[in-house]
């Protein structure tokens, strides 16, 4: 049974993809919550917060990156160069909505989510401050992992920049068995009775 060589890969893949799965989750925790937010702001006739606006778009850009990029890694097509450019600017994009909904939230990570603070037992006031909570979390966790991911990148361009990594050729994926072919110099014809001449 003839055997191929597999093509070598400069990528870490353990930690690249646990780094986009934490993303994933991360990213579509954040969509949700704000998706609540954003619904019942608009269904209440009351102003949507820009800082919820840039970090719901900037969530949906750090999706998109993820989805496109592991498939680009999955079908070997992932350009290190690229992705370390894609990964920035999600990172900038984040980084900068991040701040905005910080700077909105005046402290609330540093309160306790206490009825006496978010109205009485019934209201819901501590289920939004846990979800405001979560949504900071996830946005930490999320700037965390996508500064990782851009070490990550950087560390494949200078592996392949230090030629650590040998781009496979077209022969790695020939045959490594050698065919044979049939020797047909001899006389084999109807009239030797297909045996093999000797004389």
């Amino acid at each position: 049974m003839p055997k191929y060589r597999s093509n070598p890969t400069p990528w870490p893949n353990p930690a690249y993809y646990l780094l986009r799965f934490i993303q994933f989750l991360v990213s579509i925790g954040t969509v949700g919550i704000l998706s609540y937010f954003i619904y019942y702001l608009i269904k209440s006739r009351l102003r949507v917060p820009p800082e919820f606006a840039i970090q719901y778009v900037a969530s949906l850009l750090a999706l998109l990156n993820i989805v496109t990029t592991t498939v680009a890694k999955c079908c070997g097509a992932l350009n290190p160069k690229f992705a370390v450019v894609f990964d920035f600017l999600i990172f900038a994009c984040l980084a900068v909505a991040f701040g905005l909904l910080n700077h909105a939230m005046h402290g609330l990570v540093r309160h306790d989510c206490t009825n006496g603070q978010w109205g009485v037992t019934g209201q819901g006031g501590v289920r939004i401050c846990r979800m405001y909570k979560g949504v900071w979390a996830f946005c930490v966790v999320g700037l965390v992992t996508y500064f990782l991911s851009i070490v990550v990148d950087g560390i494949v361009i200078r592996r392949t920049g230090n030629h650590k990594y040998v781009v496979a050729n077209p022969k790695s994926m020939q045959q490594t068995k050698t065919y044979v072919a049939p020797n047909y110099s001899q006389d084999t014809s109807y009239g030797s009775g297909g045996l093999p001449s000797h004389g």
